[in-house]
């Protein structure tokens, strides 16, 4: 199970833009200044450092925002090994004692939970500026790299008089009728069916797993799952649902391309953090927390944010955000009041517990 396929999700609307795999590689090739893909596995060289990533275009805007300046800076080649850095495939990899990755993007919670495991190399502070971090995605184990968000979208068109604001009307199908939408993976749903208690702004933790379950599970037959920005857009594109609970970058997308029709708010948003974590012995050592430290650079973190409309993670880039990428932008002022921010402490502990539940009542009903 792929724990992180959200940034992938975000390269995949990049890849509109214009970006074909011929040209992709004829620019990694000879524009690069040897950036280069890492086909497959194997322990990294002198003066190279191994990131995995989900691959796709996510290779790109990472060496854009980040690998290109560094790899000028140092002289340090940045490898990308695109096969993905499940939660799963860093244990196997350290606990293998074959460690060939020095850099991976990973989940909050994933970054907790691997850390508590042994699997991962705490975060050197004294080289990585632990204030240029929102907090709290300043882990011991996980360095905050960028955030992005979990957001109430629907057809406008359907709900022209009295749009749905609230995941209370995410959950009310007689005022607000057709299909529902969550992430096969329970994220931001969970904290949705919390939330759907009230009107206003709630905290949602400690989540109560029983009662969100129920709460989801009152939602049948009306309740589909998505695993990708795409099926979930299909899924509007098709009219078979009316509301989702989905990335902050695949709305905003589905808001331009539509040319409004789908339409989504801020208000009981979830906010997450995308981290970079270093496997435990790591082949380049303390020089994957120099890349860390690079990748914390305001006007860098803004370039990725255009590049992938994620939000950044240094507070410095949020105040210098351009007015043209603030709509984009779950970190700024306005839209940040109007959400919560993701407990990764609590899915650490509970995400298996979590993902067995959910699955069972999928199953049931």
């Amino acid at each position: 199970m792929p724990l992180s396929p959200f940034l992938a999700d975000a390269l995949a609307l990049a890849r509109k833009q214009g970006w074909s795999r011929r040209a992709f590689l004829g620019a990694l090739g000879g524009t690069l200044g040897g950036a280069a893909l890492l086909p497959g596995s194997g322990a990294a060289r002198a003066k190279e450092l191994v990131f995995a990533s989900w691959g796709g275009d996510e290779i790109k805007s990472l060496t854009r925002a980040f690998g290109k300046s560094y790899e000028a800076a140092t002289g340090t080649t940045i490898l990308f090994d695109g096969t993905g850095p499940a939660e799963g495939a860093i244990r196997t990899m350290v606990d293998s004692g074959n460690v060939t990755w020095d850099l991976c993007d990973a989940d909050g919670f994933t970054a907790l939970r691997l850390g508590q495991s042994g699997h991962l190399s705490a975060i050197d502070y004294k080289t990585v500026d632990g204030s240029q971090i929102m907090r709290p995605f300043n882990f011991t184990h996980g360095a905050g790299g960028y955030t992005y968000s979990y957001v109430l979208a629907f057809d406008s068109e359907r709900f022209a008089a009295r749009p749905p604001l609230t995941w209370r009307d995410f959950f009310d199908t007689q005022r607000f009728p057709g299909g529902r939408a969550v992430y096969r993976w329970m994220n931001g749903a969970f904290e949705a069916a919390m939330m759907a208690e009230g009107d206003g702004l709630t905290n949602p933790y400690p989540i109560d797993i029983d009662t969100a379950v129920g709460r989801l599970s009152k939602l049948r037959p009306y309740l589909q799952t998505w695993e990708s920005g795409e099926q979930i857009q299909q899924m509007f594109v098709d009219q078979t649902i009316s509301m989702a609970c989905l990335w902050h970058t695949r709305a905003v997308a589905l808001a331009k391309e539509s040319e409004g029709k789908i339409a989504f708010t801020w208000a009981g948003g979830i906010l997450y953090p995308g981290c970079w974590v270093v496997p435990k012995g790591n082949p380049g050592g303390i020089d994957a927390f120099s890349l860390i430290a690079h990748m914390q650079d305001p006007a860098r973190q803004i370039e990725f944010t255009n590049l992938q409309r994620v939000g950044p993670a240094n507070p410095a880039a949020t105040a210098a955000m351009p007015r043209a990428l603030r709509d984009y932008d779950p970190t700024q002022p306005e839209n940040l009041s109007q959400q919560v921010i993701a407990d990764s402490a609590w899915w650490a502990e509970n995400f298996d517990k979590a993902r067995t539940e959910f699955a069972d009542m999928l199953e049931r009903t």
